[in-house]
This record gives structure tokens, C-alpha cells and sequence, in this order.
């Protein structure tokens, strides 16, 4: 009989806590993603992901922004307290509004629909900051299209957050009382507002397919990149994966079709072809994979790191490496580090081998009891 065999039934509680958990955490990649999509726009460092949503309540960062792709709008001179010295010292001022103003002022100069745009108070009053960050995302989609900026990175799954930061959004979150936005659907509401040329769309489309007969993860690339083909999330360090995939499936399209006995005269060329549904789908699921993967690298690596301190014995390497995101460890706490060390030690030696997520985390909650559990002793 092992020691870790006592498990804690699931409760719904215990899983709507996952969901809220999980919630926060997707929502902290959306903020990281607009904070590292602005920095990179206007050149400057925005501070901490977790504390982002107070950094831009005073507009001078969203004013400098809309100098960036509107100057004419917003010049430089007009934004007020572009140093931050004022707001260091005393704080929000009204006139911190003005430059809110500027943002919206310079985002409607370019046609981005009104239906993102949040109100002043969302923002300056921080009454509904999810709609700030999810109008961010579709800022920088609909410049991205009209070529004004650079794509905004996808780091779900990939951005790392601590349990403390995650729980402390989750509570974020539950005090707005607000539904977060559909970040995943901004796209699609877009290609709906701007009014996609069709004809282009499909010879986009074609063109993919065909290009991909030449079976260079560059020139698919290209293709896919291609901004009347109205394809979003293209990581460009997948394109490898996309062109073979997309090759693959494309290849067993035509297949099916002439297995069936049609013919490009009789039928549909999207009978042969991959749509432009299914290559954004193979997109999507190509980023998703990925992702994941490079999540279950950075997972293995820390619980391989948790054990390799256990073999040297020193306790301040091992709350290092237990505090790691990656390991996906709740309740780590460093005034713990030394009977972490011993009960985790004695458990190692128990099982003869490396421990693994489940055996860590049951002898984290076992030494915050102080209980050694009896067959570690055996």
C-alpha cells in the first residue's frame, strides 16, 4: 500500500473553482498579450502583466498608441502627463480622461467598429476593464489588416502566472460581476464589419491550395499571410507544421473526391480543395497543439528540476523550483522549505524513483500538516 493513495473526491465546487480558475488565467493571457502587443507598438515597458489594468486607467499609454497609428488625431504634445510624473505623484486627474478620449478618437478615425469601444468610466473608473483589454485585441486585429501593425501574439497556454497571481484575478474578475468578452470570436465580427471582398477571398483561398504543391513551408506561409485571405493567428514558428498538415489534408481531400469518382469539370472546386473554413480551422489546431506541447516540455522540465534538487538535498534550490508555474504545485509555501525537503526526500526514497506531479503535491499537503505519512517511514 503507497502513502499516496489517499485522493480527495471532486465536488462541483472543486470543479467550478477549476472553471473560475481557469478563466482568470485565459483572461491573464489576453492581458499579457495586449501589454506585450502595446510595448511593442509604442516602444515601452508597461510594467508587470498582473498590475496592467492600473497602468492604463490614466490613458497615456493608449494615447500614445493612437499617436502611433493616428498621428494626425493624437499628436504627441497633446497628450497630457506623457512623462507620468503627475500620476507618480498624486494619481488619476480628470484631465488623464482627455487622453482616454484621444485613444477612442483615433481608433474611430480608422473605422474600427463602435461595438468594441468601451466607455470612459470602463476604464478610467476601472467599471469594466475586460472591455478595455478585449477592445485592445480588436485594435490590433483590425490594424494588423489595414497593415498598421504588427499581429498580436497568441500566449495561451504559453504565458505562465502564479497561483497567487491567478487567484488574485479570479477575484478581479468577481468583482466586476461582468461576463468576460468572447476574445475568440473578435475576428469573425470583424470580417463582418469591415465587408470581406468575397472574389478575393476565394482566389486567396485557391491560391493556398495550390502553392502548396510546391511544398515550401515558406511560399505556404506567404500564402497564408496573405491579408485577403482573411486568415488570423498565424504563428509564423509553425509554419512548418502548417504546410505539412495543410499539405495532408488537402491531399486527402482530392483523394476522397476522385476515390468518389468526381471530377473538377462536374463539381465544385472546394471539392477538391480546402476551404477557407478548414484552413482556419488547421491554423487553430496546429497553434493549439503547439501550445500544449510546449506547456508539457516546461511542465516535465520543472517536476524533472523539483527531483533533481531532491537528489542534492538543498532546500532553497527546491522552493525555487516548486514555485515554478510550470509545475502546476499548489500551496507552495517558502517558510516550508525545509520540511518540504524532508518529507519530499523521504518519499523519494520511499518510492525508489523520481516523484511525480501527484506524489509532490499530496506530500506538499502532508507537510503543511506536519504529518509525516507512516510508510515514508518504513
Amino acid at each position: 500500500k503507497q502513502w499516496y493513495q489517499r485522493r480527495v473526491a471532486i465536488t462541483a465546487g472543486d470543479m467550478d473553482e477549476v472553471r473560475q480558475q481557469n478563466m482568470a488565467y485565459e483572461y491573464l493571457c489576453h492581458l499579457e498579450e495586449a501589454k506585450k502587443w502595446i510595448e511593442t507598438c509604442i516602444d515601452a515597458d508597461l510594467g508587470a502583466t498582473i498590475d496592467i489594468e492600473e497602468a492604463l486607467r490614466n490613458g497615456v499609454s493608449l494615447a500614445k498608441l493612437g499617436n502611433y497609428f493616428a498621428p494626425d488625431v493624437v499628436p504627441e504634445k497633446k497628450i497630457y502627463d506623457t512623462d507620468l510624473s503627475r500620476f507618480m505623484k498624486r494619481g488619476l486627474h480628470f484631465k488623464h480622461t482627455d487622453n482616454i478620449n484621444y485613444w477612442m478618437n483615433a481608433m474611430a478615425s480608422i473605422g474600427l467598429p463602435q461595438i468594441f469601444f468601451p466607455t470612459t468610466p470602463d476604464l478610467y473608473d476601472k467599471k469594466n476593464m475586460p472591455k478595455v483589454i478585449y477592445c485592445i485585441h480588436a485594435l490590433s486585429i483590425w490594424l494588423n489588416k489595414l497593415g498598421k501593425a504588427p499581429n498580436m501574439e497568441n500566449l495561451l497556454g504559453i504565458a505562465e502566472f502564479t497561483e497567487e497571481e491567478i487567484t488574485e484575478m479570479r477575484r478581479a474578475l468577481e468583482d466586476y460581476g461582468i461576463s468576460i468578452p468572447a476574445f475568440n470570436k473578435i475576428g469573425g465580427i470583424l470580417e463582418k464589419e469591415i465587408g470581406v471582398d468575397e472574389a478575393a477571398k476565394h482566389a486567396a483561398v485557391i491560391a493556398i491550395n495550390e502553392l502548396l504543391l510546391k511544398e515550401d513551408p515558406d511560399v505556404t506561409l506567404k500564402a497564408l499571410q496573405n491579408k485577403k485571405a482573411y486568415l488570423n493567428h498565424i504563428e509564423v514558428q509553425n509554419q512548418a507544421k502548417y504546410h505539412d498538415i495543410l499539405f495532408l489534408a488537402k491531399l486527402d481531400k482530392t483523394e476522397t473526391a476522385q476515390d468518389e469518382g468526381k471530377t473538377s469539370k462536374d463539381c465544385d472546386i472546394y471539392e477538391f480543395y480546402l476551404t477557407h473554413v478548414e484552413v482556419q480551422d488547421i491554423i487553430d489546431d496546429i497553434n493549439d497543439i503547439v501550445r500544449k506541447e510546449i506547456a508539457e516540455a516546461k511542465f516535465r522540465t520543472a517536476i524533472s528540476d523539483i527531483n533533481k534538487c531532491l537528489a542534492n538535498e538543498s532546500a532553497s534550490e527546491l522552493i525555487v523550483a516548486l514555485q515554478v508555474p510550470a509545475s502546476r504545485l499548489k500551496h507552495v509555501n517558502d517558510k516550508n522549505s525545509e520540511i518540504y525537503l524532508e518529507f519530499l526526500v523521504a518519499a523519494q526514497n520511499s518510492r525508489e524513483g523520481n516523484l511525480n506531479v501527484e506524489e509532490i503535491q499530496e506530500v506538499l499537503e502532508l507537510a503543511k500538516k506536519k504529518k509525516v505519512p507512516t510508510a515514508t517511514l518504513r
